[in-house]
């Protein structure tokens, strides 16, 4: 993975970082910032969330994934976007942390799993893309990503410390801070982090209500007693609330509970190389209101909706070791519950004294096996088979003055999944091809617009070469699919989307990235990503596809001072299909395309710390991607047809390391 420069930022961090002693562990083998990511493996992508990054650093998942080619993030505010990987997202897109699904409560997506993780708060967020891998879970129609800790075992008594502070305009501020203290026989980790954002302004100086807040907390207590056994307890609680500028209420509460356990064994035997039981729960509590961030709304007008959601996740596997076969298998089961309950008018507020009414539940359970084997000289073959089966459940409901009763109403659907790929690793090059399925239920969201819904089935041929030297690095990966039973969703352009139905789909695409180091301190990287998709039972576009989109960065770094320039292009999209979409939005029309440009640079001040910069959008531009939500009237704010980017923006960030 590449990494980026390093800017010139606060003069606090100057005192900040010459007080850290000469002979403790010093920040290894980098440059000072991140100018992009790459496909280090055949479609598998491995990011540093830490690393020093351009452009403005992430308040949240999604931010931290849209600057991975083949990402794009629909925008409502000034965080909580919805990532999409090859033009797809919602559930075809899963996210988890440490391996147990996360998912938010809010009907309208306000909360997507991204907007509770915080990207500083975890060592590694890797990303399988397509249907060619079996061990996240099912419903890989577009990929996986899971924001991993991977707390690193002490060999003696000592301490590790991660932070760093971060400022912008627009009250931008972070803080974040990662302790660790432990020895030979285990250690306790404490994480904390604070993220806030005023209203931003666009390229046309317009201020979009789009402030946020954020803060979390995590603590990890691990025992080591050998090193082949890891116990490990991990508690994580976050509060937040944010702004929306594409819709007519805000998201006044996001609160998360969670916790996981996680024990491994490794070296067992001979054949049996590790043995894993991971648990997991976790618990949202989200409001949605058009008062408290809105206090002009009169008391008559006022609405809020309080729904929950609680998760129960297991996994009990192993890596396994037959001669020359590598083999992975296991269990994994998730249960889903979700509930709400809402108040309006004067006593709007009241809500908190109703009690909440279920809706819907989920139940999944799966098996998996997934193997590798050598093929050949520089051959190897790899394949992996899964079976989930998933109860769905409307539950059932009293009749009241609006709504008929409703009773309850089961749904099972059996899903299968699978690939095969083969690689092939000659000097420099590694060339690939692959063949995968991947199905999927329809979600909480989709269940919600219809009840009569088949799953959804992904076929895909994935093909690529990625090359390393120590000069050259890249990579270039194509995809083609036929989706039968794509879940299309519809309504009003712009909109979430009224109803749901299946058609069937084909989509392709391709992803590349380069990295060239053409002098000792020069580097020139870039790249580009594309996807055309097409409604086939309609032949018209499929809507909420991004269009082509294109990086380039220049960057010096002398290993103390460095520089960067980025520009990055997108093309104009006329492929667009109004009012259909997905369980986010829908399109709105053609959208133009827009080029923006950015500075970085940075310092190293010693072993320990380093200053960053940066100038995001240089020449205030104003622009919004083509798969943004529309703009809605929010009094006080200047209604735009889609939800517009940040114009200029200035920020600073000192990172500390020991």
């Amino acid at each position: 993975m590449s990494k980026k420069h390093y800017l010139l930022p606060i003069p606090l961090a100057l005192a900040v970082g010459h007080a850290f002693a000469l002979e403790l562990p010093e920040f290894r083998g980098e440059e000072v910032l991140v100018t992009a990511a790459k496909e280090e493996q055949p479609l598998k992508m491995s990011v540093d969330p830490r690393a020093p990054r351009q452009p403005l650093p992430s308040a949240d998942g999604a931010g931290l994934l849209k600057g991975l080619p083949g990402f794009n993030v629909i925008r409502k505010g000034g965080a909580s976007g919805d990532p999409l990987l090859r033009g797809l997202g919602g559930s075809r897109l899963a996210i988890l942390a440490d391996g147990n699904f996360v998912f938010g409560g809010c009907g309208g997506r306000m909360d997507p799993p991204t907007a509770y993780l915080y990207p500083d708060a975890y060592d590694e967020v890797n990303v399988v893309k397509g249907p060619q891998s079996v061990k996240l879970g099912p419903g890989l129609i577009s990929g996986g990503v899971n924001f991993e800790r991977k707390t690193k075992r002490f060999d003696e008594a000592g301490v590790r410390f991660n932070g760093s502070l971060t400022g912008g305009n627009a009250d931008r501020n972070d803080v974040y801070a990662d302790a660790a203290f432990g020895s030979s026989l285990g250690y306790v980790r404490a994480i904390a982090s604070r993220n806030h954002g005023g209203d931003y302004k666009d390229g046309n100086g317009a201020k979009v209500h789009s402030s946020f807040d954020r803060d979390s907390q995590t603590l990890i207590a691990g025992l080591t007693p050998d090193r082949d056994t890891t116990l490990e307890l991990a508690l994580d609680r976050s509060r937040g609330q944010a702004a929306y500028a594409d819709r007519g209420m805000d998201g006044s509460k996001f609160d998360r509970d969670a916790w996981s356990f996680k024990a491994e064994r490794r070296n067992l035997s001979g054949w049996l190389d590790a043995l894993r039981l991971q648990l997991g729960h976790s618990y949202v509590d989200h409001v949605m209101d058009n008062y408290s961030l809105r206090p002009q709304t009169a008391p008559a007008s006022r609405s809020a909706m309080n729904p929950d959601r609680s998760a129960d996740t297991g996994r009990l596997a192993a890596d396994m070791a037959f001669g020359d076969w590598e083999v992975s298998a296991g269990f994994d089961w998730l249960s889903d519950r979700h509930r709400s309950r809402m108040g309006k008018g004067v006593n709007a507020g009241q809500y908190v004294d109703q009690p909440r009414a279920p809706n819907q539940s989920f139940d999944n359970h799966g098996v998996y096996a997934e193997a590798s084997h050598p093929l050949g000289a520089g051959g190897k073959l790899i394949a992996g088979l899964r079976r989930d089966q998933t109860l769905a459940v409307y539950e059932a409901k009293a009749a009241t003055h609006m709504m008929p009763a409703q009773a309850r109403q089961e749904t099972q659907y059996q899903l299968n999944a699978g690939f095969l790929r083969y690689e092939h690793t000659a000097g420099n090059w590694t060339r690939y091809v692959g063949l995968g399925q991947a199905e999927r239920a329809p979600d909480f969201w989709e269940r919600n617009k219809s009840s009569t819904l088949n799953s959804e089935t992904n076929r895909q041929l994935d093909a690529g070469l990625l090359y390393r030297d120590d000069k050259l690095q890249g990579s270039l990966s194509a995809y083609a699919s036929r989706v039968q039973n794509f879940i299309l969703v519809e309504g009003e352009p712009g909109a979430i989307g009224g109803k749901a139905r299946n058609i069937d789909a084909r989509r392709y695409g391709f992803e590349g990235d380069l990295s060239w180091r053409f002098a000792p301190e020069w580097t020139l990287s870039g790249s580009l990503a594309w996807v055309w998709a097409a409604n086939l039972d309609e032949n018209r576009p499929l809507g909420q596809t991004p269009p082509l989109d294109a990086k380039a960065a220049l960057k010096w770094d002398n290993g103390k001072y460095a520089a960067g320039l980025t520009v990055r292009g997108v093309q104009r999209q006329d492929r667009v299909a109004p009012g259909q979409g997905n369980i986010v939005g829908t399109d709105i029309g053609a959208t133009p395309g827009f080029g923006v440009v950015s500075l970085d640079g940075g310092l190293r001040l010693n072993k320990h710390a380093k200053l960053l910069v940066g100038v995001d959008n240089l020449f205030n531009k104003a622009y919004a991607e083509s798969v943004s939500k529309g703009g809605a009237m929010v009094a006080g704010y200047e209604r735009t047809l889609q939800v517009n980017e940040p114009g200029r923006t200035v920020w600073g960030r000192v990172q500390l390391q020991f």
